[in-house]
Protein backbone atom coordinates (compact mmCIF):
# COMPACT_ATOMS: atom_id res chain seq x y z
CA UNK A 1 0.00 0.00 0.00
CA UNK A 2 3.10 2.24 0.57
CA UNK A 3 4.10 1.70 -2.80
CA UNK A 4 0.95 2.69 -4.30
CA UNK A 5 0.92 6.05 -2.27
CA UNK A 6 4.22 6.73 -3.63
CA UNK A 7 3.30 5.95 -6.95
CA UNK A 8 -0.20 8.16 -6.50
CA UNK A 9 1.91 11.09 -5.50
CA UNK A 10 4.83 10.97 -7.51
CA UNK A 11 2.00 11.43 -10.74
CA UNK A 12 0.32 14.34 -8.32
CA UNK A 13 3.67 15.93 -8.28
CA UNK A 14 3.82 16.22 -11.75
CA UNK A 15 0.76 18.06 -11.88
CA UNK A 16 1.08 19.90 -8.82
CA UNK A 17 3.69 18.88 -13.12
CA UNK A 18 8.16 26.63 -12.08
CA UNK A 19 11.45 31.33 -13.08
CA UNK A 20 11.79 34.92 -12.48
CA UNK A 21 14.68 34.76 -10.08
CA UNK A 22 15.55 31.13 -10.80
CA UNK A 23 12.99 29.71 -8.25
CA UNK A 24 9.37 28.62 -7.45
CA UNK A 25 9.64 29.44 -3.62
CA UNK A 26 13.08 30.80 -1.96
CA UNK A 27 16.44 31.65 -3.50
CA UNK A 28 17.83 29.70 -6.50
CA UNK A 29 20.81 28.39 -6.16
CA UNK A 30 20.99 27.89 -2.58
CA UNK A 31 20.09 24.47 -0.38
CA UNK A 32 19.43 21.98 -2.80
CA UNK A 33 20.31 18.38 -2.62
CA UNK A 34 21.32 16.09 -5.16
CA UNK A 35 18.79 13.41 -5.79
CA UNK A 36 20.89 11.54 -8.56
CA UNK A 37 20.40 11.46 -12.18
CA UNK A 38 17.93 9.30 -14.27
CA UNK A 39 17.06 8.34 -17.93
CA UNK A 40 19.60 11.43 -18.12
CA UNK A 41 17.49 13.86 -15.97
CA UNK A 42 19.68 15.24 -13.18
CA UNK A 43 17.29 15.71 -10.02
CA UNK A 44 17.42 17.70 -6.84
CA UNK A 45 15.20 18.55 -3.88
CA UNK A 46 15.26 21.13 -1.17
CA UNK A 47 12.56 21.82 1.49
CA UNK A 48 11.18 25.20 2.52
CA UNK A 49 10.52 25.52 5.97
CA UNK A 50 8.24 28.72 5.85
CA UNK A 51 5.68 27.16 2.94
CA UNK A 52 6.35 23.86 4.35
CA UNK A 53 6.68 22.15 0.91
CA UNK A 54 9.29 20.26 -1.32
CA UNK A 55 10.68 22.21 -4.61
CA UNK A 56 11.85 20.09 -6.63
CA UNK A 57 13.65 20.32 -9.68
CA UNK A 58 14.83 18.43 -12.91
CA UNK A 59 17.89 19.54 -15.67
CA UNK A 60 18.05 17.83 -18.87
CA UNK A 61 19.42 18.74 -22.37
CA UNK A 62 16.96 17.98 -24.92
CA UNK A 63 17.66 17.79 -29.13
CA UNK A 64 15.39 20.65 -30.16
CA UNK A 65 15.24 23.86 -30.11
CA UNK A 66 14.34 26.26 -27.40
CA UNK A 67 10.83 27.98 -28.75
CA UNK A 68 9.27 24.47 -29.97
CA UNK A 69 10.07 23.13 -26.25
CA UNK A 70 8.37 26.33 -24.97
CA UNK A 71 5.78 25.89 -26.93
CA UNK A 72 4.60 22.73 -25.89
CA UNK A 73 5.64 22.89 -21.66
CA UNK A 74 4.02 26.45 -21.17
CA UNK A 75 0.91 25.83 -22.87
CA UNK A 76 -0.55 23.37 -20.12
CA UNK A 77 -3.52 22.82 -21.78
CA UNK A 78 -1.77 20.14 -23.20
CA UNK A 79 -0.67 18.55 -20.15
CA UNK A 80 -3.48 15.54 -20.81
CA UNK A 81 -0.86 14.54 -23.25
CA UNK A 82 2.45 15.19 -21.33
CA UNK A 83 1.71 14.97 -17.49
CA UNK A 84 0.54 11.08 -16.46
CA UNK A 85 -2.57 11.29 -14.67
CA UNK A 86 -4.50 14.80 -15.81
CA UNK A 87 -7.68 14.45 -16.85
CA UNK A 88 -8.55 17.36 -17.91
CA UNK A 89 -6.89 20.55 -19.25
CA UNK A 90 -8.75 23.65 -20.35
CA UNK A 91 -7.96 27.22 -20.66
CA UNK A 92 -10.32 29.49 -18.91
CA UNK A 93 -8.70 33.00 -20.40
CA UNK A 94 -5.97 34.66 -22.01
CA UNK A 95 -3.84 33.10 -24.20
CA UNK A 96 -1.89 29.95 -23.95
CA UNK A 97 1.45 30.12 -23.62
CA UNK A 98 2.35 33.69 -22.52
CA UNK A 99 -0.84 35.19 -20.33
CA UNK A 100 -3.76 32.82 -19.23
CA UNK A 101 -5.64 30.83 -16.58
CA UNK A 102 -5.74 27.02 -16.81
CA UNK A 103 -7.77 24.38 -14.79
CA UNK A 104 -6.34 20.91 -14.37
CA UNK A 105 -7.72 17.94 -12.81
CA UNK A 106 -5.66 14.90 -12.03
CA UNK A 107 -7.17 11.27 -11.46
CA UNK A 108 -5.33 8.91 -9.84
CA UNK A 109 -5.09 5.31 -10.99
CA UNK A 110 -5.71 4.25 -7.55
CA UNK A 111 -9.17 4.27 -5.99
CA UNK A 112 -7.85 4.76 -2.96
CA UNK A 113 -6.85 8.50 -3.11
CA UNK A 114 -9.17 11.37 -4.01
CA UNK A 115 -9.16 13.31 -7.63
CA UNK A 116 -6.80 16.77 -7.13
CA UNK A 117 -8.12 19.87 -8.91
CA UNK A 118 -6.39 23.24 -9.27
CA UNK A 119 -6.61 26.63 -11.40
CA UNK A 120 -3.35 27.95 -12.32
CA UNK A 121 -1.84 31.72 -13.50
CA UNK A 122 0.12 31.28 -16.13
CA UNK A 123 2.81 34.07 -17.52
CA UNK A 124 5.26 33.25 -20.23
CA UNK A 125 8.08 34.85 -22.12
CA UNK A 126 11.42 35.43 -23.50
CA UNK A 127 13.81 36.65 -20.78
CA UNK A 128 16.90 39.10 -20.76
CA UNK A 129 19.12 36.38 -21.22
CA UNK A 130 17.79 34.97 -24.84
CA UNK A 131 16.21 31.87 -22.43
CA UNK A 132 12.14 31.32 -22.28
CA UNK A 133 10.65 31.43 -19.34
CA UNK A 134 7.32 29.90 -17.82
CA UNK A 135 5.72 30.28 -14.42
CA UNK A 136 2.61 29.41 -12.71
CA UNK A 137 0.98 29.82 -9.42
CA UNK A 138 -2.41 28.89 -8.16
CA UNK A 139 -5.41 30.99 -8.52
CA UNK A 140 -7.61 30.85 -5.35
CA UNK A 141 -11.83 30.94 -5.76
CA UNK A 142 -11.49 31.18 -9.44
CA UNK A 143 -14.40 28.68 -10.15
CA UNK A 144 -16.53 26.70 -7.69
CA UNK A 145 -14.94 22.77 -6.38
CA UNK A 146 -16.04 19.49 -7.44
CA UNK A 147 -17.66 17.04 -5.13
CA UNK A 148 -15.65 14.49 -4.56
CA UNK A 149 -12.53 16.18 -5.50
CA UNK A 150 -9.67 17.96 -3.72
CA UNK A 151 -8.61 21.53 -4.44
CA UNK A 152 -4.78 21.38 -4.32
CA UNK A 153 -4.01 25.15 -2.02
CA UNK A 154 -0.25 25.17 -3.42
CA UNK A 155 0.83 24.63 -6.77
CA UNK A 156 3.94 26.52 -8.44
CA UNK A 157 6.18 26.15 -11.06
CA UNK A 158 8.35 27.00 -13.57
CA UNK A 159 10.14 25.83 -16.75
CA UNK A 160 13.17 27.63 -18.58
CA UNK A 161 14.16 26.94 -21.42
CA UNK A 162 18.01 27.83 -22.59
CA UNK A 163 19.34 27.13 -26.24
CA UNK A 164 22.75 25.41 -26.35
CA UNK A 165 22.70 25.59 -30.55
CA UNK A 166 19.89 26.05 -33.23
CA UNK A 167 18.58 22.42 -32.49
CA UNK A 168 19.39 21.76 -29.07
CA UNK A 169 18.50 23.09 -25.49
CA UNK A 170 18.79 22.90 -21.39
CA UNK A 171 15.75 22.80 -19.48
CA UNK A 172 15.01 23.31 -15.64
CA UNK A 173 11.52 22.17 -14.40
CA UNK A 174 10.79 22.99 -10.64
CA UNK A 175 7.79 22.46 -8.92
CA UNK A 176 6.84 22.74 -5.43
CA UNK A 177 3.59 21.81 -4.34
CA UNK A 178 0.62 20.54 -1.22
CA UNK A 179 -1.53 18.34 -2.66
CA UNK A 180 -4.07 19.04 0.22
CA UNK A 181 -6.63 16.53 1.71
CA UNK A 182 -4.97 13.77 4.39
CA UNK A 183 -2.23 12.39 2.38
CA UNK A 184 0.96 12.08 4.57
CA UNK A 185 3.69 14.75 4.42
CA UNK A 186 6.28 12.31 4.28
CA UNK A 187 5.17 10.75 1.22
CA UNK A 188 4.59 14.00 -0.37
CA UNK A 189 8.33 14.92 -0.24
CA UNK A 190 9.13 11.27 -0.68
CA UNK A 191 6.96 10.99 -4.03
CA UNK A 192 7.38 14.42 -5.64
CA UNK A 193 11.06 14.12 -7.56
CA UNK A 194 10.40 11.12 -8.81
CA UNK A 195 7.98 12.21 -11.29
CA UNK A 196 9.94 14.63 -12.86
CA UNK A 197 11.97 12.38 -15.88
CA UNK A 198 8.14 10.83 -16.81
CA UNK A 199 7.01 14.39 -17.64
CA UNK A 200 10.25 15.23 -19.41
CA UNK A 201 10.11 12.21 -21.48
CA UNK A 202 6.52 12.90 -22.53
CA UNK A 203 7.76 16.31 -24.00
CA UNK A 204 10.48 14.71 -25.73
CA UNK A 205 8.19 12.06 -27.20
CA UNK A 206 5.89 14.93 -28.12
CA UNK A 207 8.63 17.11 -30.05
CA UNK A 208 9.79 13.73 -31.64
CA UNK A 209 6.20 13.32 -33.02
CA UNK A 210 5.97 16.72 -33.88
CA UNK A 211 9.44 17.13 -35.74
CA UNK A 212 8.09 13.91 -37.78
CA UNK A 213 4.84 16.00 -39.04
CA UNK A 214 7.24 18.98 -39.60
CA UNK A 215 5.70 21.52 -37.06
CA UNK A 216 8.35 24.09 -36.62
CA UNK A 217 7.19 26.91 -34.26
CA UNK A 218 4.54 25.62 -32.65
CA UNK A 219 3.76 22.49 -31.49
CA UNK A 220 0.23 20.91 -30.53
CA UNK A 221 0.90 17.20 -28.71
CA UNK A 222 -2.49 16.60 -28.89
CA UNK A 223 -3.82 13.23 -30.30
Amino acid sequence: MKRQYSKVIASAAGVALLLVSGSVTADGNTGWTDAGTKGGVALAFRDDPVLAVREVRATADLPFPAKQIFSVVCDLSQYQNIVPGVQEARVLGGQAPLDYEVYLRYAPRFVVVAARDVVLRVQGRSAETGAFVCQWSEVAGRIAERNGVVRMPFLRGTWTIAARDTTSSRVVYQIAANPGGRLPGWLVRRGAVNALPEVIDQVKRCLERASSRSQVDSVSCRE
